[in-house]
């Protein structure tokens, strides 16, 4: 291993502590304003330190070259508390649980789900009363439970049941983000938060184990869903079924990545329209040039071009915090020495949010992506899904169901912040709204 250059320290840093009291002072802002001219840069929290990639072309290595790089301390922390699921899995073992996977979330099933979709999004949305203020970050959350529920489990679970996982998946994504910068020591301790954290994970298990328990006592053969496929499925080395634990892992994670992630981009997406009556108007005028009086079918979809446009800005602004990988051997990096066993991260939302990447990057312009804007983005500069072998494999269905449930609602209303509201951002691993209280008016 040769290098030139030495790692220099990110901007912030104290002596023993690092970076820790940075990221404590400022959580939403700590990664952006650790971008440097320096395609690498070190930062480092107490005992815990990790190169944090700055370079677009750096970060797509990151994601696609995983000779060198495998799951890092991210992905550990979300196993710890998920057991092994596939996006904290490495190689052969991740390669097979994604082609057990992939199936229920191929473009055929997607297809035909979009009833479903589309079904729950006019139930629950068209049931809104005329100027009563809605909890709307608590509606799409909801909503996007109710669906994933449907479509990959074949269960309807009941309206408190629903709301617990919401909650539940809302208070391990606020915390994910110490639990992995910060050393087992400090999320291990026994605090009022720690113990909360453990609680939830704990309620999750709970309802998770009494999900597969009701479906191994079923009839076999009547869901033929993700559940029954993994129920079906055989270790291959072994020819072994997977284990009511692992089982789980695998259930937890697919609602824990369709929930949390789906339901914080939906609930962002639904802000930023609201704020803004022209995007509001354009959602509408395509939703009833689009569908008219129907519901959104899927063959449609690509004809409500300006509704994903939306989403991909928001999920550009409004993107994860932290990712990290470990390198499998020495390598060099930007011509710096990194040894094997060193954590690499990378952060999505300092990378979409760079100005040298994206003019005025913190202005929400979904016209940015159409292709008459003639704006070219830089190979490793967006990737709200990943890259690689470790791209999101419930892509398909995430877009699928938040372009069904954006097109719903503004199809139906024109939506204001409830009067005497100030919306920002909680901090999290994927930054929630604090609140999104709004008020709905039917259209003329």
């Amino acid at each position: 291993m040769s290098a030139t250059t030495s790692c220099p320290p990110a901007p912030g840093g104290v002596p023993l502590l690092g970076h820790a009291p940075a990221l404590l002072r400022r959580p939403l802002s700590f990664f952006e304003s650790s971008r440097t001219a320096d395609p690498l840069v070190r930062v480092g929290f107490g005992p815990i330190g990790l190169y944090l990639a700055n370079d677009p072309a750096l970060v797509h290595r990151i994601q696609v070259d995983t000779d060198t790089f495998e799951r890092g301390r991210f992905f550990e922390r979300l196993a710890a508390n998920f057991g092994n699921p596939l996006i904290a899995s490495n190689g052969p073992e991740h390669q097979h649980q994604r082609r057990t996977l992939k199936p229920a979330f191929s473009r055929r099933s997607v297809r035909d789900h979009t009833a479903v979709i589309a079904e729950e999004a006019e139930r629950r949305l068209g049931g809104w009363r005329p100027g009563a203020v809605v909890a709307a970050d608590e509606e799409m959350s909801d909503l996007v439970t109710a669906v994933v529920l449907r479509c990959l489990f074949s269960t309807e679970l009941p309206p408190a049941v629903v709301s617990d996982i919401r909650t539940t998946l809302y208070m391990i994504a606020r915390r994910l983000l110490a639990r992995t910068v910060f050393p087992d020591a400090v999320t291990e301790f026994p605090t009022p938060g720690n113990r909360r954290f453990k609680a939830a994970v704990n309620r999750f298990h709970t309802t998770v184990d009494r999900m597969v328990a009701e479906r191994r006592a079923a009839p076999a053969g009547d869901h033929p869903d993700v559940l029954d496929a993994l129920l079906a499925t055989r270790h291959p080395a072994t020819g072994q079924p997977l284990t009511g634990t692992e089982i789980r892992s695998e259930l937890l994670m697919l609602l824990f990545a369709a929930l949390e992630t789906t339901s914080t981009t939906l609930s962002w997406a639904v802000f930023e329209a609201t704020v803004r009556p022209e995007v509001q108007e354009r959602l509408r005028k395509e939703a009833d040039a689009v569908l008219g009086d129907g519901p959104v079918g899927y063959d449609r979809l690509h004809d409500l071009a300006y509704t994903r446009r939306v989403l991909h800005e928001t999920l550009r602004l409004r993107s994860p915090m932290l990712f990290t990988r470990r390198t499998r051997h020495d390598v060099v990096l930007a011509g710096v020495a990194v040894p094997a066993g060193s954590e690499v991260g990378y952060s999505p939302r300092a990378m979409h949010r760079d100005p040298v990447l994206y003019p005025d990057p913190r202005q929400f312009d979904p016209d940015r992506s159409a292709p008459e804007s003639g704006q070219v983005v830089t190979r490793g500069a967006y990737f709200p899904f990943g890259t690689g072998p470790h791209r999101c494999i419930g892509e398909h269905l995430a877009m699928t169901v938040m372009t069904v449930a954006l097109a719903t609602l503004f199809s139906r209303w024109r939506l204001r912040v409830a009067p005497g509201t100030r919306i920002r951002e909680a901090n999290s691993s994927l930054p929630h709204p604090s609140s999104l209280p709004l008020v709905p008016t039917p259209h003329d």
